[in-house]
């Protein structure tokens, strides 16, 4: 989870979701996961957009929530380092970025470079 440096979770080391319902979130279904798929995951109403943001660069997505337009839920990879702002992990329940590959016939060049960090040769065989 990215929220602005000052804001009252950032300090904490981990969030349930359910603690963020009532957040101000940005909804950037492109780019993060989409605030439908938090309201599924946590059962319940809540996790309204105060913010839409239709593009697809996770650096402004970041920047909108330095500036304190509202929360999004990122990957780790991308939620960390961002000036301004905290990474904080949310505990329960368990939330999982997935990337997929789709190629027809065997992978070459970048595509078979990035099955070669998703996928360890020996889980291949």
């Amino acid at each position: 989870m990215r929220p602005a440096a000052g804001y009252p979770s950032a300090r904490r080391a981990g969030l349930r979701l359910g603690d963020l319902a009532d957040a101000r979130w940005v909804d950037a279904p492109d780019t993060a996961l989409p605030l439908t798929r938090l309201r599924a995951a946590h059962g319940g109403p809540g996790f309204r957009p105060a913010l839409r943001y239709e593009g697809t660069d996770v650096s402004v997505l970041t920047g909108l929530a330095a500036a304190g337009h509202g929360l999004v839920l990122l990957p780790r990879s991308a939620a960390t380092g961002v000036p301004g702002t905290v990474a904080v992990p949310v505990d329960h329940p368990r939330v999982v970025h997935r990337t997929e590959l789709v190629y027809a016939g065997a992978p070459s060049g970048a595509a078979a470079d990035f099955v070669d960090l998703l996928v360890p040769a020996a889980s291949r065989s």
